[in-house]
């Protein structure tokens, strides 16, 4: 189940298109964890504390001309060892900053067995929260 674009981003998207805006490329995007559900325009209640931070990722393209197109994380991305608990994890999103910046994205986790049954993760002292390559996945829809 791919994750989907805010409404910042389908607009910007809408704006850049038809010539009214111009929409700046971020020069790098950020995966974070949420512990409730963001909608495509409320983010969702931020991981804090506990070594935790917003984690680099790069994206590619899916090839095969599917509709619609998605894109997913080309590299690993893995979080540091949580040195206090961060709860109940459910959903990451994608942001153009570390730390503030703009939301971009955003999806739930899901059982890697269907990619499709949403799960929670909680989150310990020392546990580390890994996304294999084409683990997080998005979409424009």
């Amino acid at each position: 189940m791919p994750g989907s674009a805010t409404l910042y981003l389908e607009t910007a998207a809408l704006n850049h298109s038809l010539g009214t805006t111009a929409f700046t490329m971020p020069a790098a995007v950020y995966v974070g964890l949420c512990t409730s559900a963001p909608t495509a325009t409320t983010p969702g209640l931020a991981v804090s504390g506990g070594a935790y931070a917003r984690q680099q990722a790069a994206f590619a393209i899916s090839s095969g001309g599917a509709s619609p197109a998605v894109s997913s994380n080309a590299g690993t991305v893995q979080f540091p060892a949580a040195t206090a608990p961060w709860g109940s994890v459910g959903w990451f999103e994608i942001w153009d900053n570390a730390t503030t910046g703009n939301r971009l994205y955003w999806g739930p986790l899901v059982d890697p067995a269907d990619g499709i049954t949403p799960i929670t993760r909680s989150i310990q002292i020392g546990d580390i929260l890994r996304f294999q390559v084409g683990v997080l996945q998005v979409s424009a829809t």
